[in-house]
């Protein structure tokens, strides 16, 4: 484990008192002189986020998060941006001390040191810096969704916001006491970028009137009793707002003034308005990634996609503290009559995915490319997201396919190893029985929930990380966690070697599969075996191989029924396995993926799959028994298979079908085909994956051994090309068909294999 020590004289510090007080914004700021071109350094770490303005300007939001009891340290070079004489550095943070998917349960803290010509003129803890409370965020507010803390609002006057941006500020400083020491790492991922866009006003702009219901309280279902409990959140009696009024105020009254506002696609980051108001305001943001009916529905995805703000007479440039992910924005006016001059967000993506590109003769293709592209950079920061808006939360099983894309798009696997480590380095995880690992992480589970089969794909995660990197580092920490989930599986074992009973929230795909798990789950036993391979080559043991062996062909004697695996079987009173008779779409998936069938060893069941299932099926026509797929994780491993057989004029129209409707409406890809839920999901960036290696041909890139394999397809677009970054350099690749294809590498680096 690398540990940082870059931090010299600063202590962690927090108003006295408020340590772990809930939701709690506090100010930091310092004042120094530059003279000539002094280097500038900040390095600073917090619990939980934090924003840095220099001279007034946002610079920088965090920090990239670690594991519990570690603290990823940020370290800034301010050189470029500070100007000759005094300069003022601002420091915005909150101390959530809630539970959620988002954020770690910690207490709260600031440490911060600023650095002019080597020499510390500011640190916290020591001098230069003074700090005060920031009382304007309303803070005995609703949560913003169940995985994420809570909902903001602000109280403001337009001089709120002057002691960030001006040096002489009058304000009441508080007094701050110092922490135990923390243990520091790097930040080990890039900055994030933070580009602003403008959004514009949809046709339906002006005096409009919407038909859509008032959003139903009980599509918030985590507004409960026990789940506050759970939660750590305010109970309802406290409230200084009526969150659910709040969002009953969405449907806007006929002479009611309010605008739909569009950026034109997905985009996810820090809601910016520019405001001014004569008289008192009360105004909330609603804001979504869909419009249904020609509107907002607050309760499409359970969370609450709204900011309030109550205003006072002046002028504003107001900017959400937390991002989020939306394409349209819609203001609406409780109380007086404000002028919005603009709105928009800046973004709070991935700064590095720029070099990567993919054009070919067919532009839905391409169009892909770009979903994909902006699925990930949004997706993917400091760690591997399942979406950017409702959860921001790092789920295993979507990180083995984000983790797939990251070298592609990137040049390196930075976010996965940082995403990895914070796996590794707890002893255990609180909440979760003994040798599991969390379904997400850095995540709180007080309710101990697990998914046991988000534990088998980390292990495939891990092994594919090493063949992408050659990092041996994270295997070496990882040994004795992989032994203690193999033992922690064993327990559950019955006579035949199979998996019975396991305990947790079993997942398979969001499908009928997930009913279908009790007994001896099939599909978790191909995985479990696939798991013990995995294992099995990470530690060099020969038995986890052998085991392996055992459990596919059990579950092949077990399952298959004639025509189709089954989904599981319950035994009778004498321990005998029976088949339930029911199956679906996505077990036949899993026995694929997972090598306990082959289209060798089933032919029949091979062609049944590829020629008559898919994302384009009938459910009512074609085999009716077998219940259908969903794209997680159903298409994908779907799409895998066929990329496998090199059905690639399949795989692309499958793609299309099934995507391109997604990058249409919102430039992003969804979790699911509809837009119930996110639609903006990290995993399915992995059409990057296959856009390069199907159609442009780049199947394998050995970054240990500087080689690349390229096979041009068969079938396909009539040229195709293509720029991947490397550690050295850019792999660029163009190619006709009828012609040879022109690949160029950086110096040090071969190409192995041309077809």
């Amino acid at each position: 484990m690398m540990r940082c020590s870059g931090i010299r004289e600063a202590r962690p510090v927090w108003p006295q008192g408020l340590e772990s007080e809930r939701n709690i914004h506090v100010g930091f700021r310092a004042v120094f002189d530059i003279r000539g071109d002094a280097p500038v350094l900040l390095r600073m770490a917090g619990s939980t986020i934090y924003r840095v303005f220099l001279n007034g300007a946002m610079i920088h939001h965090g920090p990239a998060r670690g594991p519990h009891g570690f603290y990823r340290m940020d370290a800034l070079n301010l050189s470029s941006a500070v100007k000759p004489g005094a300069n003022l550095l601002a420091i915005e943070v909150v101390g959530y001390n809630c539970n959620s998917f988002a954020y770690l349960n910690q207490t709260s803290f600031l440490q911060a040191e600023l650095e002019v010509n080597e020499q510390v003129v500011a640190a916290t803890g020591r001098a230069g810096f003074s700090s005060l409370l920031l009382p304007e965020r309303i803070q005995r507010v609703e949560r913003y969704s169940f995985q994420r803390p809570f909902m903001e609002a602000y109280r403001l006057t337009p001089e709120s916001d002057v002691w960030r941006w001006s040096i002489n500020a009058s304000y009441d400083a508080t007094e701050c006491s110092e922490q135990p020491d923390k243990v520091l790492l790097p930040r080990g991922v890039a900055l994030p970028a933070l580009e602003k866009r403008t959004a514009k006003a949809t046709p339906r702009s002006g005096l409009v009137e919407f038909n859509q219901p008032a959003a139903d309280a009980a599509a918030y279902w985590w507004m409960t009793e026990q789940r506050r409990e759970e939660l750590k959140s305010f109970r309802p009696e406290a409230f200084e707002l009526d969150a659910l009024q709040l969002s009953r105020a969405c449907p806007m009254k006929p002479e009611a003034p309010g605008r739909i506002l569009d950026l034109g696609i997905n985009l996810t980051g820090f809601i910016r308005l520019q405001v001014f108001c004569a008289r008192p305001v009360k105004l909330v943001v609603f804001f979504d990634e869909v419009l249904v009916e020609d509107d907002i529905d607050p309760a499409r995805n359970t969370t609450l996609n709204l900011i309030y703000y109550e205003l006072q007479p002046g002028t504003y440039a107001l900017e959400s503290m937390e991002p989020y992910t939306f394409r349209y924005l819609k203001p609406v006016v409780l109380e007086g009559n404000p002028v919005i001059a603009q709105a928009g967000i800046r973004e709070y993506a991935h700064a590095g995915t720029v070099q990567a590109e993919f054009s070919c003769a067919d532009p839905e293709l391409m169009k892909l490319f770009e979903a994909g592209r902006q699925t990930f950079r949004q997706n993917a920061l400091d760690i591997y997201m399942d979406c950017p808006g409702r959860e921001r939360a790092g789920w295993l099983c979507d990180s083995f396919f984000t983790g797939r894309v990251e070298p592609l798009l990137c040049g390196d696997s930075r976010i996965e190893h940082n995403f990895l480590e914070n796996y590794l380095l707890p002893e255990r995880f609180a909440g979760i029985p003994e040798g599991m690992l969390p379904m997400c992480y850095p995540a709180e589970h007080p309710d101990g929930v697990f998914i046991p089969q988000w534990a088998m794909w980390f292990v495939l995660e891990l092994e594919e990380y090493l063949k992408r990197t050659g990092d041996r580092s994270l295997l070496d920490r990882a040994g004795r966690k992989l032994v203690r989930l193999h033992d922690y599986f064993a327990t559950f074992e019955n006579n035949d070697g199979l998996l019975e009973n396991l305990p947790g929230w079993n997942f398979i795909e969001w499908s009928k599969a997930n009913e279908l798990t009790d007994g001896i789950s099939y599909p978790t036993n191909m995985l479990y075996a696939r798991m013990l391979e995995a294992m099995g080559r990470l530690l060099d043991d020969d038995t986890l191989l052998n085991k392996a062996r055992g459990i596919h062909a059990v579950v092949r004697r077990q399952a298959f029924d004639g025509t189709f695996f089954a989904d599981h079987a319950v035994c009778d009173d004498n321990g005998i396995p029976q088949r339930t008779g029911e199956s679906t779409e996505v077990c036949q998936y899993y026995a694929f993926f997972c090598g306990t069938a082959t289209p060798e060893t089933y032919p029949d069941l091979w062609q049944t799959l590829l020629t008559e299932f898919g994302p384009a099926r009938n459910p009512t026509a074609v085999h009716e028994r077998l219940h259908p797929a969903n794209a997680f994780i159903g298409y994908f491993l779907r799409m895998e298979l066929l990329s496998r057989q090199g059905e690639t004029a399949r795989l692309m129209q499958e793609m299309k079908d099934y995507f391109l409707g997604m990058a249409e409406r919102t430039g992003t890809l969804w979790e699911h085909c509809d837009v119930r839920a996110s639609c903006n999901h990290g995993f399915a960036s992995h059409l990057c994956v296959h856009l390069f290696r199907d159609v442009l041909g780049v199947h394998c890139i050995d970054r240990a051994n500087k080689t690349v394999e390229v096979s041009v397809p068969a079938h396909g677009p009539e040229s195709c090309g293509g720029t991947i970054p490397l550690p050295d350099g850019l792999l660029r690749i163009r190619w006709s068909r009828g012609g040879a294809p022109q690949i160029f590498l950086p110096d040090g680096w071969q190409l192995k294999q041309t077809i």
